[in-house]
């Protein structure tokens, strides 16, 4: 067993999932990121910036790099900080370990969480379509970079329509 989220058709059908659903309505300092991603298969880190999680983040760059020598370029990457105290203290620290080009949004204070907002925890993947649709949710322990489920999860999602056509 997996332990990834995995919803059936009839699941889907019925809205008791979350999977295969648009992406909530977030923003950070009034940037939506997620609007500006639609047509790309995106990839959501929720770190929390402690030492694990910056070597998260640095991984992400390595599964960055294979995806791209495998022609698989037209995927976005995002990393959402905690909003916690000592996070929001160490986010210059994520920001440096973070991969070139992949953005690290932290949560202000008054904003709503964003992580509860997409329902998500510490070290959790989520992979959205290309219409902005939850492929996969990947909590831990399978988010670990040099497992393979968030590679897995991005090919496929990049390969097939999972949640059906996008048009």
């Amino acid at each position: 067993m997996l332990g990834l989220v995995v919803a059936t058709p009839e699941d889907v059908a019925e809205n008791k999932t979350r999977i295969c659903q648009p992406a909530p309505q977030w923003a950070i300092n009034g940037t939506a990121p997620m609007k500006r991603e639609l047509g790309r298969v995106t990839v959501v880190a929720l770190l929390k910036a402690s030492q694990f999680c910056l070597k998260q983040a640095h991984s992400l760059g390595g599964l960055r790099a294979k995806l791209s020598r495998d022609g698989l370029t037209d995927i976005s990457y995002m990393i959402v900080n905690e909003k916690a105290a000592l996070s929001r203290a160490m986010y210059w620290q994520l920001k440096r370990q973070a991969p070139k080009g992949v953005p690290v949004y932290q949560q202000e204070l008054l904003e709503p969480d964003v992580w509860q907002i997409l329902d998500g925890d510490k070290d959790d993947f989520l992979i959205y379509d290309r219409c902005g649709r939850l492929a996969f949710h990947i909590p831990l322990p399978y988010s670990f970079l040099h497992l393979r489920y968030v590679e897995s999860a991005v090919r496929v999602t990049h390969a097939k329509d999972f949640c059906g056509n996008c048009s």
